[in-house]
């Protein structure tokens, strides 16, 4: 008998403890290294995706991950994207990345379309728009990106 059939006959010999939550640092030792890759991802400034890593860890966002209905490590990735795209936005607002505004970078291709989409957080109407293409022909560049990532 395997354990799935155990459990449905109500014989479950591994009894459900509760995992006590996890301190900022344990935290940290477990997922620094992940939330500073996404970081660093979104925003390519060793410096800057060091603070703004710190600014994951030291969020009271954080303690509300013990509490998530997912994998501590989705909660941290959420949260790390999310940081690092508000930072990303406000460095726009700044204007200390107009290098990627230029018509050169006029990217169409699916991986260019989910950087903008993913890595930069732009929502597929803003992405349509920055590349004068309609939102369907965005939508359609994603599908093919998650297509051909999936098939290699």
């Amino acid at each position: 008998m395997n354990e799935l059939e155990r459990m449905n006959n109500g014989v479950d010999l591994h009894p459900v403890t509760k995992v006590a939550p996890l301190t900022p640092l344990e935290v940290y030792d477990k997922f620094g290294a992940m939330a500073y890759g996404i970081i660093l991802q979104i925003v390519p400034q060793p410096h800057l995706a060091q603070e703004i890593l710190v600014n994951v860890f030291a969020s009271p966002q954080l303690q509300a991950c013990n509490s998530y209905p997912f994998t501590f490590a989705v909660c941290v990735i959420k949260l790390a994207r999310a940081k690092a795209v508000e930072a990303k936005k406000k460095l726009m607002a700044i204007g200390t990345d107009d290098v990627e505004n230029t018509l050169e970078n006029l990217d169409l291709s699916p991986q260019r379309i989910f950087d903008l989409s993913f890595r930069q957080g732009f929502t597929p109407d803003e992405v349509a728009q920055k590349l004068k293409i309609s939102k369907s022909e965005v939508l359609k560049a994603l599908h093919d990106f998650f297509k051909s990532y999936r098939n290699s």
